[in-house]
């Protein structure tokens, strides 16, 4: 390994973010030398933009026959870093619920072909985690459920649905990120199954991902003591990378790590070593998402590391290989490609499709006093009361739906009435009905005069649609629809997120699952409530019988 090329060898190891937006404030030493870069909402002002600046990354790469990496993670559901400009698409779960796969094709290939239009090439998406902790801080419903086979089946279809609109996929997090309560942004977490269990359950779908040809798998920073018995994150880990998931899983494609910069892995590395260790183990590409400097580190300390041999030359060459073909298949899908157009990303035709796969999603999951569909009439007064506040997870893209946002050519219900202006999407799609609508958006744990106005507003409505987010974290959010029961209102709870919420609400109060909280869900949501549509959904995880048995 000439000394010469010690700096590129090592920067074709990295994938990495940035803050700017224009060509003109692209880190382009670093950009024409490593792998490619990582997108993020920051990134994005408009779908031309985008383009441009995707088209701006390409050009400073040597015409060699590779494409750069130009990742982004586009899951659907609460991770859409292209919510506003393109099509927010149900998250996984809400998938999972309509239990069809060739559905979860179909709106993965919309996904892609969104993608392929703005100039990227690698989807960090399906995943492929099981969800199988209810109080699971960061996966929840960008799960596909909790059931290996099920999970499987949807992440293939996953997988050949970008594939379908050439566009590389990314199967995460190895292996596996859905049985811990602790979020790796912030902590290093702990999965206590014995390795049987692992094979009988999380690594059942990252092998159907690598029987469908996945290109890369993302790594997880979690401690997994039957594997790796070593004080090691499975990213840092050769048992878990070059043996669990090369040798006995057999995956030849790129391994990435998730976020360098994350909790998990910063508190306890420094970047250089972070990286170093993850190559060694077997990672290909190293990712630094957020600042150019560590990046910069990184590449430094792999130099050194190639230079003095700490990094093998055979590991590295391994890894550059690998990177190479996988940028080789990104070139010739550019090629193919191009005549994807602009004016579809976000288009009437795509956010149509969105808006039917979120009515196959919605899931009834309790109605026991038969209180669905509502069927109001002009005299019927009801209250939407919408729980939000900031994103569960830093992953996630933190405009709530509460604030009003919508997506550009969205499929609009009946215009409400004139001079009403309503804030939420639910709100504007039960006002398509005879009834008056109010709102009411409150926090996640209203209390005191907040609470107080809650129940007030109440008063006057017979009929009381809640709009609940991760009740089992937030208390008072059962106590407030326990309040509105007691009072005698005809409540119906959206679960708009994971339906765990239904395991502390009030027996007696029925609950959907819209397994987002997105206009399309929220509008699928509506049309179930009011009657327009039947519920088709199936629950794609296990509810305990009772609260207590929350793990």
């Amino acid at each position: 390994m000439a000394d010469a090329t010690v700096a590129d060898q090592a920067a074709g190891l990295v994938l990495f973010g940035f803050e700017s937006t224009t060509a003109k404030d692209l880190p382009a030493d670093l950009l024409a030398r490593s792998a490619g870069a990582i997108l993020f909402r920051r990134n994005i002002k408009n779908a031309g933009q985008l383009r441009a600046l995707t088209d701006a990354i390409r050009s400073l790469r040597p015409a060699d026959g590779t494409a750069p990496i130009i990742a982004l993670d586009q899951e659907g559901g609460p991770v859409s870093r292209l919510a506003g400009i393109g099509t927010t698409t149900p998250a996984a779960m809400a998938l999972g619920a309509a239990a069809d796969p060739s559905l979860t094709k179909t709106t993965y290939r919309l996904v892609g072909d969104e993608l392929a239009a703005l100039g990227v090439n690698v989807d960090l998406a399906p995943v492929a985690d099981l969800n199988d902790d209810p109080a699971n801080p960061v996966i929840g419903t960008r799960s596909f459920g909790d059931a290996p086979i099920a999970v499987s089946a949807h992440v293939r279809a996953a997988i050949a649905g970008l594939h379908a609109a050439g566009i590389a996929a990314t199967a995460k997090h190895f292996p596996g990120h859905g049985d811990t309560r602790v979020d790796s942004h912030l902590d290093l977490p702990v999965i206590s199954r014995t390795l049987t269990q692992l094979r009988m359950g999380e690594l059942i779908p990252f092998a159907g991902a690598i029987a469908e040809g996945v290109d890369l798998i993302m790594t997880a920073h979690i401690l997994f003591p039957a594997v790796e018995a070593e004080a090691l994150p499975a990213t840092l880990s050769s048992k878990i990378l070059s043996g669990l998931l090369r040798e006995d899983l057999g995956f030849g494609g790129v391994i990435v790590t998730d976020c360098m910069e994350m909790r998990a892995i910063a508190d306890r590395f420094t970047p250089g070593e972070a990286a170093i260790r993850a190559v060694a183990a077997g990672a290909d590409l190293v990712l630094f998402s957020h600042t150019v400097e560590l990046a910069r580190a990184a590449r430094d300390a792999l130099a050194v590391a190639i230079a003095d041999g700490t990094l093998p030359e055979q590991r590295v060459r391994e890894s550059l290989d690998r990177i190479t073909a996988l940028r080789r298949r990104l070139a010739a899908a550019d090629n193919r490609r191009r005549a994807s157009r602009l004016e579809e990303v976000g288009g009437e035709a795509h956010q149509a499709a969105a808006l039917q796969a979120a009515r196959r999603s919605i899931t009834v999951v309790r109605d026991p006093k038969g209180r669905l569909p509502l069927q109001p009439s002009g005299g019927d007064k009801i209250l939407v009361v919408q729980f939000t506040g900031a994103a569960a997870s830093s992953v996630e893209d933190g405009q709530t739906e509460a604030s009003g946002a919508r997506e550009p050519h969205a499929q609009a219900p009946t215009p409400a009435p004139a001079r009403v202006r309503y804030g939420t999407a639910i709100g504007r799609a039960l006002a398509c009905s005879p009834a008056r609508v109010q709102e009411q958006v409150r926090s996640l744990d209203p209390a005191g005069h907040e609470y107080k106005q809650l129940l007030m507003a109440a008063g006057s409505a017979n009929m009381v649609v809640a709009v609940t987010s991760r009740a089992t974290q937030h208390a008072m959010q059962a106590r407030a629809v326990a309040d509105l029961e007691l009072i005698g209102k005809r409540v119906i709870a959206v679960a708009a997120r994971e339906p765990y919420d239904a395991l502390v609400l009030p027996e007696n109060t029925t609950v959907l699952a819209s397994f987002g909280e997105d206009p399309h869900a929220m509008q699928a949501a509506a049309e179930v409530i009011l009657g327009e549509e039947v519920a088709r959904g199936n629950l794609p995880i296990r509810l305990a019988s009772q609260a207590g048995e929350l793990r």
